[in-house]
């Protein structure tokens, strides 16, 4: 493990938790997808070319053709998976951050989601923009943990790490 390692891990938790939102409404999205294929009034097919060298003197539909006709089951499969994917990063965030205390969350839900500047993060915290700027830095981290694990910040202290009967 390198410091490069948590620092990428670092720069992507402020990138989900910037984007946070997005997440949501793209699952959002993918139900409401998930539901107008399920409904009766879809019916998606490929169109079928006649440009090809005749097969057979029937004029009998390949099997190539036959398959190209879009499965809605298959692709309800995928969208399902994708939610599935998206609601369990989401689940995973919310509880790390719902683990915060009260001032580092509300640090994450302003910095990050209402995208407010630090100036007038510190009027409405009532708190110092440096001393805000660490709790940033703690809470992110924390976060980072929950969503990576310790080992991306093992590097910080090595010998402790290796202290632990894990």
């Amino acid at each position: 493990m390198d410091k490069n390692l948590e620092n990428n891990s670092f720069r992507f938790t402020e990138k989900l938790l910037y984007e946070y939102k997005h997440m949501k409404s793209h699952i959002e999205h993918l139900e409401r997808l998930r539901k107008d294929i399920k409904s009766d009034d879809n019916v998606a097919v490929r169109a079928i070319t006649y440009d090809g060298v005749k097969v057979s003197p029937t004029y009998k539909i390949s099997n190539a053709v036959l398959d190209g006709v879009i499965d809605p089951v298959s692709v309800i499969q995928e969208i399902d998976i994708n939610i599935y994917h998206e609601k369990s990063l989401i689940k995973k965030i919310d509880i790390a951050i719902n683990n915060l205390d009260p001032i580092r969350k509300n640090i994450i839900k302003e910095r990050y989601w209402n995208k407010i500047g630090w100036t007038i993060m510190s009027q409405e915290l009532h708190c110092d923009e440096k001393t805000l700027r660490k709790y940033k830095k703690q809470a992110v981290k924390s976060i980072a943990i929950e969503l990576f694990g310790s080992n991306v910040f093992k590097e910080e202290e090595p010998n402790l790490f290796n202290m632990l009967d894990i």
